[in-house]
């Protein structure tokens, strides 16, 4: 059964993505529009802040793609879209304004991951690809807590008809518009990582709409290049 959770406000600079993990040594954190997000240094602020090591962050050059790996060492990792490590001191980091960061925790081990899944991620498949690489490293995937973070909702992700066949139909509404419709993104992943094998009571969203909280959050598709970005976190103390 798919759960819906909110995230818990620390401050007003960040969230602390589900407060508590099974594996109580892992930590996650999402930054708000509060928080001053500017690239590589940003990303080090809100490690420092929430108690991470700025010099252990795996860092991916997000591209849209459906790359995702399995890294033992910190820094940049060119033209990626998920990171995952088992290494207790590392920690992973991305950076969105409406896709989802997802969260992959370990129910008793010290591995983790993030995957920025934007709307062509999902539907290329990086979802399908980070569960072979968690598998092709001998985890199982029913092992994993798994949640997608604030993200743009079904109410305000509106695509045309010209992208629509690319997308599961059941996840696709119409609206009062000739040729435009709305998609679920959250759901559609849920649906994905459920059917892919991961165990659903382990799955949780959390379906605060990026776009809709102006106040709460950056939104590229609100704001366009004027937009700042959110920091997604996960690590183990």
């Amino acid at each position: 059964m798919m759960e819906r959770r909110s995230s818990k406000i620390l401050d007003n600079e960040f969230l602390q993505i589900k407060p508590q993990f099974s594996n109580k040594s892992i930590r996650a954190f999402f930054s708000l529009r509060s928080f001053s997000a500017n690239g590589e240094a940003g990303r080090s602020d809100l490690a420092k802040l929430v108690g991470f090591k700025s010099q252990n962050l795996i860092t991916p050059i997000q591209i849209h793609s459906t790359n995702v790996n399995f890294l033992l060492t910190a820094g940049l990792v060119q033209s990626c879209d998920g990171v995952f490590t088992n290494k207790k001191e590392l920690t992973c980091s991305i950076q969105v304004a409406d896709c989802m960061p997802i969260y992959f925790a370990h129910l008793s081990e010290n591995v983790f991951g993030l995957v920025h899944a934007g709307w062509r991620g999902l539907v290329d498949g990086i979802l399908e690809k980070s569960a072979t690489l968690l598998s092709k490293n001998g985890y199982t995937l029913s092992d994993f807590e798994i949640v997608i973070g604030p993200s743009i909702q079904k109410c305000c992700f509106v695509v045309r008809d010209d992208i629509i066949g690319r997308f599961r139909n059941k996840f696709t509404f119409r609206t009062n518009q000739n040729g435009v419709y709305k998609v679920d993104l959250q759901k559609y992943a849920f649906s994905k990582m459920a059917d892919i094998g991961f165990e659903e009571s382990n799955i949780e969203l959390i379906n605060d709409c990026t776009f809709c909280l102006q106040e709460k959050f950056h939104s590229f598709r609100r704001d366009g290049n004027e937009s700042g970005r959110m920091i997604g976190l996960i690590g183990s103390s």
